[in-house]
């Protein structure tokens, strides 16, 4: 089952629209990882886009696929059934974490996952990252837009990255820079 995500203000860096529908993210997501700022305008934007958060954890999901998740609704979003590379205690994934930057400010976060069996295989987990806490003194913190928190999961063999669109250097153009 599918449960909507809500609508999230606008960007605050470059409110353009990048994707007009799901199957416009999912076309993407088939041929390259999704920069930065298309990360948060799908994170932002998923109810207007017609995503709908799943409620149940995807088994085995394919390469280009591209998963919304409620981190609140559904807590182990990462037991897709791939095997991953393990850290040195062969028990836990290992999973590069980084702060990803739009325009200078970083607002995501991503986790990177490499498959135990094909090398070229690839998960990465995208969530915005928490505002800042306002200064002492500056009065109640707004209320909240939505007790949810949506999770982006886009899966991805390098094999299947046509030669025009490849990345000339870093993680597919996602890296911590202003992509």
């Amino acid at each position: 089952m599918a449960r909507p995500v809500s609508a999230q203000p606008p960007l605050a860096h470059g409110d353009q629209e990048l994707f007009t529908c799901l199957a416009d993210v999912e076309s993407v997501a088939k041929t390259r990882w999704l920069k930065n700022k298309e990360v948060l305008f799908v994170l932002r934007r998923c109810a207007s886009l017609g995503m709908q958060a799943s409620s149940d954890i995807i088994q085995y999901p394919r390469s280009g696929q591209v998963v919304l998740y409620d981190r609140n609704a559904v807590k182990h979003f990462r037991r897709d059934a791939h095997e991953w590379k393990k850290k040195r205690d062969g028990k836990t994934v290992r999973e590069d974490h980084e702060k990803l930057k739009i325009d200078g400010v970083q607002l995501l976060t991503c986790c990177y996952a490499h498959s135990e069996a094909t090398p070229t295989f690839h998960r990465r987990i995208y969530w915005l990252l928490a505002p800042p806490a306002p200064p002492a003194g500056a009065g109640p913190p707004p209320a909240a837009v939505s007790q949810q928190q949506p999770v982006l999961v886009h899966y991805l063999d390098e094999r299947h990255i046509p030669a025009d669109s490849a990345p000339t250097k870093g993680r597919g153009g996602s890296s911590s820079s202003s992509g």
